[in-house]
């Protein structure tokens, strides 16, 4: 397996710099956090992305990933997750 999907509460951003180093990255933050569809990349990529943590197993993984779907609300994401079987995590 060289990714999975999941949904989860992410921020919204810009790009992999973060807004520590990249002003339309704080500007994108401002927006809060969203429940999204997300592919978490196992093995690392060739490109800058932002990384996000999960569990596989009970092993802790550092990943890169892409967002697919970004949701409305809580309900929203849970009825997706169902209808798909993909975990959510609400942490």
């Amino acid at each position: 397996m060289e990714s999975l999907k999941i949904i989860k509460k992410i921020p919204f951003i810009h790009c992999a710099k973060g807004p520590d180093a990249c002003e339309e990255c704080r500007i994108a933050q401002a927006k809060g956090l969203s429940f999204a569809l997300i592919r978490v990349y196992l093995r690392e990529r060739t490109s800058a992305r932002p990384t996000t943590e999960v569990y596989v197993g009970c092993r802790r993984v550092v990943g890169e990933y892409d967002i697919i779907k970004r949701f409305k609300s809580k309900d929203d994401a849970k009825k997706y997750a169902i209808k798909h079987r993909i975990e959510i995590t609400f942490d």
